[in-house]
């Protein structure tokens, strides 16, 4: 019987949504999903280069601690139980969030305790992704200033200012498309992200890590088909990047408890709390790949959706840019690592605004 003691804490979840292989199918898959001329051109060569762009917010950036630990692990979720409203109901405006729930209670621990840090706490996953759109958007009077490369030379120059916008682009999308596949995982959310109020303790890597694991070679495929044939989505309609990742937000929560019912458990988990601490008890349940039979349509439409508002979202940010001919940039510079940017939606403490590693 795997049991976890852990004191008790205000921590909220820095679980890896989707892990690295669901990660990696939705932006390979929102590739071919974009639909501006000028950025298909780019695009088409570059799925691989997406897939790991989209990693690196989980494998890269929660290795450095810090800032990157403190201030970037809690922007991969919503947990909405926090502040005690629905997810349709939540402002967009986080400064106001702040100011209005800062120690109020915490309704989803509802023990008197009371929020010290909504960034923390709550998470921040629809501006963390308005944060690198508007990073692209803001390079449009450098692009305009700047002349594409004319010549093989001038294209796989890496000091060309063109050049080095175009890659700056395309990094920024890469790590957007993290947070866009964060908030298409129902359990990122939810407060209960692991599912231990719930009694299915351990949902969260069973859902998403070892269940996608039982996908064959295909599930890019699957999953760019099955964004095909989503017609007149809801959350491409709002008018804002925050309000579009809300609206996907109503529906991945919706998806909870039919999830839930799909689990395979076989003995509930059990969470207690004595002397401080909290004795957790997975729940017992069944191979991965005897869920995988009731949740691979459930995965792939999830993934799908995160695929398609990702594509539409850099679709968004190339067109503010200024629609630039980054097709014209053909270096093969790669982005293997990829520094930390903090979230600028929110004033951190001067103490913590940069990385003390």
């Amino acid at each position: 019987m795997f049991k976890i003691i852990l004191p008790l804490l205000l921590v909220s979840s820095s679980a890896f949504a989707w892990g690295g292989r669901g990660h990696d199918a939705i932006c390979r898959a929102a590739v071919f999903l974009v639909k501006e001329e000028g950025l298909k051109e780019y695009m088409r060569n570059k799925p691989q280069m997406m897939g790991h762009l989209c990693n690196i917010p989980d494998f890269y950036w929660k290795s450095l601690g810090g800032d990157a630990a403190k201030h970037g692990n809690p922007a991969h979720f919503i947990d909405i139980e926090v502040i005690g409203l629905k997810v349709a109901d939540i402002s967009t405006d986080y400064k106001k969030i702040m100011t209005d729930f800062t120690g109020k209670e915490n309704k989803f621990r509802n023990d008197g305790t009371t929020i010290k840090d909504i960034p923390t706490e709550f998470g921040s996953a629809w501006w963390r992704a308005d944060q690198f759109v508007n990073r692209i958007a803001a390079l449009k009077p450098e692009f305009a200033a700047a002349k594409a490369p004319t010549n093989f030379k001038e294209e796989q120059d890496e000091n060309l200012p063109f050049n080095k916008l175009a890659y700056q682009m395309a990094v920024d999308m890469g790590l957007m498309g993290h947070f866009v596949g964060d908030i298409s995982q129902p359990f990122h959310t939810t407060a209960d992200y692991d599912g231990w109020a719930a009694g299915h303790g351990g949902i969260h890597a069973y859902f998403e890590d070892a269940v996608v694991g039982e996908f064959d070679g295909d599930l890019d495929w699957l999953v760019l088909k099955q964004a095909r044939t989503i017609k007149n989505a809801p959350f491409l309609k709002p008018a804002t990047v925050i309000e579009k990742m809300k609206s996907l937000s109503v529906i991945s929560n919706t998806e909870i408890p039919k999830i839930l019912k799909m689990d395979t458990v076989t003995k509930p988990s059990e969470l207690k709390k004595e002397h401080g601490m909290e004795i957790k008890t997975k729940a017992e349940r069944k191979p991965a790949a005897v869920a995988f039979k009731r949740m691979k349509p459930v995965i792939v439409n999830d993934m799908a959706r995160g695929a398609l508002l990702l594509a539409a979202l850099w679709d968004e940010a190339y067109v503010k840019a200024g629609s630039p001919k980054i097709g014209a940039y053909k270096s093969y510079k790669y982005p293997f690592t990829v520094d930390f940017v903090m979230p600028d939606y929110y004033t951190p403490p001067a103490e913590t605004k940069t990385d003390k590693k």
